[in-house]
């Protein structure tokens, strides 16, 4: 074995060597120059590849199935991903090599990766499962991480607890599951500061409800009772420190779903109640924004636990502290400077085929490609990865959160909605150019919008009439006319479409009768998928029914939009989603 890959083991695997993690000691085998992996023993590469793989691995997407997985994992031009380490190049020698290492290494933290790597590796290397006695070599070497203070950080011997607790009960061991119960309630007695929510809970979340763990009632009494004790003490200061808000509500949701488990409805009240109590308390002196966001997840955490005469007070208070969120809020923005000259040319050429080819060119133009959204969002999360890690709340007018997006890696279909519906905004500044250009080159009015309408068959009659009136205000610059007529002319339109196909647009009432489906209903419909295709369907989804998007639509009939929303960003867009339906034929 190279010299210096040998001395770096020695001065980690030692019994007096106890604080440090499979990190540090995967930094100092990177740092040895002049190791070519081609060149490399199968024990050099062994030892190189064990300390780099990634513990729990939260991605579940490397088709490994595996619990450790890559640290790395960079994409290629060709859509393939280079991993490293990778499990591909992890052969059945070097998994009797790790087992080796794991029965000899002085230091638990060695043996529980070794053997860790072995037991979770085997069957995908050799189609084959592990021995017990890996199973075995592991979950000690784990318990004496635990017992005898072999970690650098805390919180992750409780994720390897909980592995090994996984596995005892896999292998049906009474005296491991009965060793791992034990370490779980002694390392979390030893750790635990009330402040820190994340180092204590473990006994109650992999103990509690767990069958298989055999906790004792006496056991089972005394984590409920330590709960309690931190329950109170982050709570015993009138009124509570704000900054004892988080952990107390993690100790009340742990109280509240045991209560409720055990059907005592009674003490799910006065946990959840009495956290409420002091959560708003706490917020008293805090900003309208933050005050109005508790008051919102105190609102959730009543109707989760279901206190609902509770709950419905307490959305009231949602409400008014709402109201005064737009108050503190600050716009933000971005100067765009786009030359003289790249504007006339893309004008010229957007109009160069006349009024009848400005329009249909027009119509394609602005219609959002998912596809290429996509792309321009993975390239933003990829540079500002930061962004991406965090829930975002979109508000309305009032300062009410009408939808949460969550992290990209768990919505990215959220924040894909949200960019297309941020890039309709950015793309306003031209289609408005656009139609201006047509006006004034051409004079586009609304006879020839109604032009483009007349062999559309989903606009009949009366309808055509009703838009007729919409253009003559829109050409007038009447905004508040044209949207409020248009819209429900569009959603009817589309509605037209499915009785056009022979489908269904009535759903019964709860009054015994019928009436229509929504128009966030119809646009899920099969035949309007197949009519307008996915691109347009996802693009009347974000401007008229989707929450993270425009959702005109709702804002509009609900009476939820504020005068000056009512300008030529929104009027043109839904000028542009007009004509889209306009592309309609019947085919017979």
């Amino acid at each position: 074995m190279n010299l210096e890959i040998e001395n770096i083991l020695k001065k980690f695997d030692r019994d007096d060597v106890k604080t440090f993690d499979e990190r540090d000691l995967n930094s100092e085998l990177n740092r040895i120059s002049g190791l070519s992996q081609s060149d490399l023993l199968i024990d050099e590469l062994a030892e190189l590849m064990a300390f780099g793989f990634c513990e729990d691995y939260p991605d579940k997407k490397t088709g490994w199935g595996t619990y450790f997985g890559p640290m790395t994992v960079i994409p290629n031009s060709d859509g393939t991903v280079r991993e490293s380490p990778s499990i591909r190049l992890v052969t059945s020698e070097m998994l009797d090599y790790w087992l080796k290492r794991a029965s000899i290494s002085n230091n638990p933290i060695l043996a529980a990766r070794y053997s860790g790597l072995v037991w979770d590796f085997s069957s995908y290397v050799t189609n084959s499962k592990p021995s017990i006695d890996t199973a075995t070599i592991y979950i000690n070497a784990v318990i004496r991480i635990a017992n005898e203070g072999f970690y650098k950080i805390d919180l992750y011997v409780f994720t390897k607890l909980k592995r090994a607790l996984s596995i005892a009960i896999l292998i049906n061991n009474n005296e491991l599951i009965e060793r791992c119960k034990q370490a779980i309630i002694v390392f979390e007695k030893n750790v635990a500061k009330d402040e820190l929510p994340g180092l204590w809970g473990h006994s109650f979340e992999l103990l509690v409800f767990n069958k298989k763990a055999q906790l004792s009632e006496k056991e089972e009494t005394e984590i409920i009772q330590d709960l309690e004790a931190k329950f109170q003490r982050l709570l015993s200061v009138e009124p509570p420190l704000i900054n004892n808000i988080w952990p107390a509500r993690n100790a009340a949701t742990k109280l509240a779903d045991y209560y409720r488990k055990k059907s005592l409805r009674n003490e799910v009240e006065r946990v959840i109640i009495k956290f409420a109590v002091s959560s708003e308390a706490a917020h008293n002196n805090s900003e309208v924004m933050q005050v109005a966001a508790n008051l919102e997840d105190i609102y959730r955490l009543l109707v989760r636990y279901g206190l609902k005469s509770q709950a419905g007070e307490m959305l009231l208070k949602v409400r008014d502290a709402s109201t005064k969120v737009p108050a503190e809020m600050k716009k933000v923005g971005a100067e765009i400077n786009i030359p003289t000259e790249k504007v006339r040319e893309y004008l010229d050429n957007m109009t160069a085929g006349g009024l009848a080819e400005g329009l249909y060119k027009l119509l394609i133009t602005y219609i959002p490609i998912r596809e290429t959204a996509e792309s321009q969002l993975r390239s933003k999360a990829s540079k500002h990865p930061i962004s991406y890690l965090f829930s975002q709340q979109i508000v309305d007018s009032k300062g009410r959160v009408v939808t949460t997006i969550d992290p990209l890696e768990q919505d990215f279909e959220g924040h894909l909605v949200k960019d297309i519906a941020l890039n309709l905004h950015i793309q306003s500044i031209t289609l408005r150019l656009l139609i201006d250009e047509l006006i004034e080159k051409f004079g586009l009015n609304a006879t020839d919008i109604l032009a483009t309408l007349k062999d559309c068959p989903i606009f009949e009659g009366d309808r055509l009439k009703i838009i007729e009136k919409a253009l003559d205000a829109y050409f007038a610059s009447d905004f508040v006319t044209f949207i409020h007529l248009v819209i429900p002319q569009i959603e009817e339109g589309v509605r037209n479409i499915i009785e056009a196909a022979g489908g269904n647009v009535l759903k019964e009432s709860r009054g015994g009768g019928f009436h229509l489906r929504t128009f966030d209903d119809i646009l899920r419909d099969e035949i309007i998928t197949d009519s307008l295709g996915p691109e347009l369907v996802s693009y009347f989804k974000i401007l008229f029914t989707d929450q993270r998007g425009w959702n005109l639509r709702n804002d509009v009939c609900h009476g939820m939009t504020n005068f000056d929303a009512f300008n030529y960003q929104m009027a043109d867009r839904v000028l542009h989603a007009l004509l889209c339906l306009s592309l309609i034929k019947i085919v017979e």
